[in-house]
């Protein structure tokens, strides 16, 4: 390499919100109040800040910024935008072993990664480009900084979002985790208490007034997994108050079923609870996930209770898999999702929908989505997914201006599960059919542009993404 001076520090932006990776971590919930965090490369400090204020117990070093910090162990490890700005391989590698030797439990590396910006007029220099800013970026491509962190950590890593993977030490934390993200929108309890009418304070029987935060969490836990809690799995405090009540665990089991549990919504928790093990499973296999074999006792609960056996399990886990084997049945079921009002189907019988919906998809498409983000992990940025079967192919659009009668999307990341690896393209869309693939009322206002859009541009009802 030619003689360089390289700013490392002036790479380090100032954030009002937390970055990308810490804002993942916390979305998915390896980040939260009681988990300590280290940041590797913590910049000018500003998701320690965010971090700390949210109740946190986070503190980094830096180089440039904090290097008189010292470097210690945290449960979280969080190697932001580090390796892509170090200019030397031999650094860049020794940076990733002294963060993942600090992670107690999980270790986040996240870089720029190849076509997430042009590089048209920088100049090259090593296995990077120097920037107008005398910065030094390398862009990797997604399975190059996967191969390095497996040879690093020899452990698989999971993809979070591109160009940004989790090391998780405890396979137990991994398919915690894995499982959780696969769940989607419904790993929150929040929407079934929300549709619960309020109870009146005066008609709630006087065990259940006492113990009334016990009811409370018991009656969360069994509708998010459609089970009734066993008694390791409530937090501390909650035996702490029965035991100042004298109630028995059983006893507040009682009341919690008698007083906020709601039958129906109860049933509906352990439809969705099965669903979403089998998505769960059938990806385990079909990535051959190397922690499959070591789920954490609150997912072997979770398995007797709901298929009886780990045998049973696994078998109906395949039937997902010879679905997805099979591309027409995918796309039957793609059929049928746009049919009950779940996105559209465009002019090559692909199927469009929001990704906020994706978690509403049955079983086999879910699995179909979950391949394909197994390789690229989420993307933060509001996108649509379009599903090709009959070409093995997920291409993600990230939206702009999702408000808008036709919202614009300028890249597209095309995920190949035949060749096991993703493209970032410049790709400049519209989306025309917003109604449906957003899954809008029949008589909306957006119903009516669109009718027009078709009328003046004459784009034809069938077309989804019109190129620009």
């Amino acid at each position: 390499m030619t003689n360089v001076t390289v700013h490392r520090h002036r790479t380090a932006m100032v954030r009002h919100t937390l970055s990308q990776p810490m804002s993942l971590a916390v979305r998915h919930g390896m980040v939260r109040p009681g988990v300590t965090v280290f940041d590797y490369g913590c910049g000018q400090g500003d998701d320690l800040r965010a971090l700390a204020a949210a109740g946190v117990e986070a503190v980094g070093w830096d180089p440039h910024f904090a290097p008189e910090a010292p470097r210690h162990e945290g449960e979280i490890v969080n190697l932001g935008f580090v390796l892509n700005v170090i200019e030397d391989p031999v650094e860049r590698a020794d940076a990733l072993k002294g963060a993942w030797a600090l992670a107690t439990r999980v270790l986040i590396v996240s870089v720029m990664i190849v076509g997430a910006v042009p590089v048209d007029g920088l100049r090259q220099f090593g296995d990077g480009y120097v920037t107008a800013r005398g910065t030094f970026q390398k862009y990797f491509q997604q399975a190059e900084l996967k191969a390095m962190l497996t040879l690093t950590s020899g452990i698989e890593p999971v993809a979070l979002a591109p160009g940004i993977f989790a090391l998780f030490r405890s396979p137990e934390d991994e398919q915690d985790f894995l499982l959780d993200r696969r769940r989607g929108c419904r790993a929150s309890t929040s929407a079934y208490r929300a549709n619960r009418p309020a109870r009146a304070a005066v008609a709630r029987p006087q065990l259940a007034d006492r113990i009334a935060s016990a009811v409370d969490a018991i009656a969360n836990f069994a509708l998010e997994r459609g089970r009734l809690p066993h008694p390791d799995e409530m937090e501390p405090g909650l035996h702490d108050l029965l035991a100042a009540e004298r109630v028995s665990f059983a006893r507040a089991i009682e009341a919690s079923r008698d007083d906020g549990i709601d039958a129906g919504l109860f049933a509906q928790a352990a439809t969705e609870r099965r669903e979403d093990l089998l998505v769960h499973q059938a990806l385990n296999i079909l990535n051959r996930s190397r922690t499959a074999a070591r789920p954490s006792p609150a997912i072997v609960r979770d398995i007797r209770h709901h298929f009886g056996s780990q045998q049973q399990f696994g078998e109906q886990a395949l039937e997902y898999l010879h679905a997805l084997a099979d591309p027409q049945r995918t796309v039957i079921a793609m059929r049928r999702a746009a049919a009950s009002g779940l996105g559209a189907l465009d002019e090559d019988e692909r199927l469009v929908i929001d990704s906020k919906r994706v978690s509403e998809l049955e079983g086999v498409l879910r699995c179909y989505v979950g391949c394909a983000l197994y390789l690229s992990g989420d993307i933060e940025q509001e996108h649509l997914v379009r599903l090709d079967p009959l070409r093995r192919r997920t291409t993600l659009f990230p939206l702009a201006g999702r408000r808008q009668p036709f919202p614009e999307t300028n890249i597209s990341i095309t995920i190949d599960l035949k060749r096991q690896d993703f493209v970032v393209r410049t790709d400049s869309r519209v989306l025309v059919r917003k109604a449906d693939v957003f899954g809008m009322a029949r008589r909306s206002r957006q119903r009516s542009l669109e009718e027009q859009h078709r009328i003046t541009n004459g784009n034809g009802e069938v077309k989804v993404l019109v190129r620009t």
